[in-house]
């Protein structure tokens, strides 16, 4: 009698483990967390999507809001979110200390792929024309850690034989906080430059903040590696799976957002996706 009930026992044990991604799943609240690229905040552009996702699988996402891009990867380190919006910078950081994977990333509507750059943007009646001009400007940038408004601006201006840490280069560099500041200290003369991504250059166009008349691109950046969503590989693979396959299919069920406005649809990314990234990163820390 005591081998079948031992016997039973580890069935019950068994039966109650396995449905996890069925029973389980469904009553989970997950929190999402974003860097903060816009002054609109990115949350919102997200509201859609979180809402699919949430009928498609039961589970319950909260978007939460944080001041900084570390603050953004400390949360999921910390398990205060499971899933996250980063720039490709921030991802590669997260995905070294925080354990997370990237497993998304919105392709907007009109574009062919995820892909984006970086901009140099000037006053419409600056007399700069080419990126080697800017020196001896001051040069404003989105925020130390943004992928396309401080990482790849560096890029291009090595290219160009400038630094952002020789201060003979430029008159002052400073972070602004967000692209969308970063713009602004350019429409108002606070800078001569600004470096920034192009979703954000486009969305405040399309929302009325600026008149293309009023600004000029002196530069265009080769394309970035789109910023993904990543979720938290502590998440049971189940969990994981079926938040990927709805994100991939939320399209179907609605109009659906992300970073830079509405997306057409979401493309499955990889955490290899990222290696151009890495070894960019690599490269500016080895010249400072």
């Amino acid at each position: 009698m005591n081998i079948y009930r031992k016997f039973f026992a580890i069935i019950v044990v068994v039966l109650l483990s396995f449905p996890f991604s069925i029973s389980q799943a469904e009553s989970m609240n997950l929190k999402m967390v974003f860097v903060p690229a816009s002054e609109k905040g990115d949350d919102k552009d997200y509201v859609n999507l979180i809402n699919i996702i949430g009928d498609l699988t039961g589970i319950e996402i909260t978007p939460i809001r944080v001041t900084d891009y570390n603050a953004a990867v400390e949360a999921v380190r910390a398990n205060r979110a499971q899933i996250a919006w980063y720039g490709g910078k921030t991802y590669i950081q997260a995905a070294e200390i925080a354990d997370v994977e990237a497993f998304a990333a919105g392709v907007r509507k009109g574009d062919t792929d995820a892909s984006y750059f970086a901009y140099f943007v000037v006053p419409a009646d600056s007399e700069l024309q080419t990126l080697e001009e800017i020196k001896g400007k001051t040069l404003a940038l989105n925020t130390i850690g943004s992928t396309s408004g401080d990482l790849i601006p560096q890029v291009e201006l090595m290219k160009v034989g400038l630094s952002v840490k020789n201060k003979d280069d430029f008159e002052n560099v400073y972070y602004a906080g967000s692209h969308d500041a970063c713009l602004m200290a350019v429409l108002n003369k606070h800078a001569d430059v600004c470096g920034m991504s192009s979703r954000n250059f486009d969305a405040r166009i399309l929302d009325g903040t600026f008149k293309l008349e009023q600004v000029r691109i002196i530069h265009r950046s080769n394309p970035v590696p789109p910023p993904p969503l990543a979720y938290s590989k502590k998440l049971p693979i189940e969990v994981r799976n079926k938040i990927k396959q709805a994100t991939l299919e939320a399209h179907k069920y609605g109009t659906i957002g992300g970073y830079g406005g509405e997306m057409s649809h979401y493309i499955e990314v990889t955490d290899s996706d990222y290696d151009l990234l890495r070894e960019v990163d690599r490269l500016l820390s080895s010249q400072q």
